[in-house]
């Protein structure tokens, strides 16, 4: 697998390249699923290794929304497009999503997360090894970062089409469900049955403790799994166009690839000079492909390794779709933000903005009021 690294110093590209690596080379959805799933109910009753004060947070809380700032959260905080764990984020807290955006000066390092972090990215790091090596190529351009991405994609799809059976850590991305809303992940593991032409997708979950997943838990899993089958599936239907892709990325699609990236595409075995080439190869290998069989997630312990539980996930189109849509109205600017449930109260117990969330405190208010009238 093909991993990109920067350009050396000195790179006409290197002023432009140090934002759009952070952007488009990071994925961020391994890390970002294992700080979530390290909040188990386990975690959340550990004490702070420094217990805050009402007093740190206030003084903390100095980063403030400018009244200048203007677009919708899609505009505001993501670069024209979203990580699928961003929808898993919010399928958490939409509240504390947004204001990881406006008030991430408040964040402060927990170092039993940071640990619980690193151990999960450790694991899945070893089980991708396991499967292939990673080659570093250099780039000089985003169109070479979205070359790496296509080329990683289409090893895999390639791999099936050769009778290979396991493929890990596989770039996917799309535009689901007509939206005109462009999405990118990274699917843990996919599954290939040669004779029945069947695609199991797995996602891998690692956890401290042997408690089982909380309800919390399995329905971010939940719908992680099902969107990226909805864009794996997408590709595979030829739902999603080269122009679309060009448009949310930005890509030139007729832009020369560099060096480093031409010859990697030719060990491959495969020679395009610029990424219109190399889609429409993408494109047709895809769609020798089935859709994705089956969704399952699979929770392992980190220090034991040992596999705690395994669930397989239905797919349902109509009930994803339903979520997409009143997610997205958030990022459209659509409507407010909104924070959690009563039932799910126990999330704002490590919460780094609970202290100053002004959601909490709004069905704080709203509660005492009910009861007090409930008293009357």
């Amino acid at each position: 697998m093909a991993d990109s690294i920067e350009p050396e110093n000195g790179s006409k590209y290197e002023d432009t390249l140090k934002k759009n690596i952070n952007d488009l080379d990071l994925w961020d959805d391994d890390i970002s699923d294992e700080i979530l799933s390290s909040y188990d109910i386990d975690i959340l009753s550990m004490p702070d290794e420094k217990p805050r004060t009402n007093k740190e947070m206030k003084v903390k809380v100095g980063i403030k929304v400018s009244s200048e700032d203007h677009g919708t959260p899609l505009e505001r905080f993501r670069p024209g497009y979203l990580w699928v764990s961003d929808l898993t984020k919010q399928n958490w807290c939409e509240q504390q999503l947004y204001y990881s955006f406006t008030m991430s000066g408040i964040i402060e390092v927990n170092p039993v997360v940071q640990k619980v972090m690193t151990e999960g990215s450790n694991l899945h790091l070893a089980r991708e090894l396991a499967v292939h090596d990673t080659v570093p190529v250099k780039v000089t351009s985003n169109e070479d970062i979205w070359a790496i991405k296509v080329i990683n994609l289409l090893n895999a799809v390639q791999g099936f089409l050769n009778g290979v059976t396991l493929a890990r850590e596989i770039p996917i991305f799309g535009a689901p469900f007509q939206q005109d809303v462009f999405f990118v992940g990274l699917i843990d593991e996919l599954r290939f049955d040669p004779e029945s032409y069947n695609i199991d997708l797995l996602e891998l979950k690692t956890k401290a403790f042997k408690s089982p997943p909380s309800k919390a838990q399995k329905s971010q899993h939940r719908l992680q799994v099902l969107l990226y089958k909805k864009l794996f599936d997408d590709l595979v239907k030829g739902n999603l166009s080269k122009t679309t892709v060009a448009k949310h990325l930005r890509l030139d699609l007729k832009r020369d690839f560099g060096e480093a990236v031409s010859l990697e595409l030719t060990k491959h075995l495969v020679e395009f000079k610029n990424l219109d080439g190399l889609l429409d190869h993408l494109f047709q290998r895809m769609q020798c492909l089935t859709c994705v069989s089956q969704l399952h997630i699979e929770y392992v312990h980190q220090e034991s390794k040992q596999t705690l539980y395994h669930h397989t996930e239905d797919y349902d189109d109509d009930d994803l779709s339903n979520i997409f849509e009143d997610y997205l109205k958030f990022w459209r600017g659509q409507r407010p933000v909104a924070g959690v449930d009563i039932e799910e109260a126990w999330k704002c117990q490590k919460c780094d903005f609970a202290d100053i969330c002004e959601w909490r405190s709004k069905k704080s208010e709203e509660y005492s009021s009910k009861n007090k009238d409930k008293m009357k």
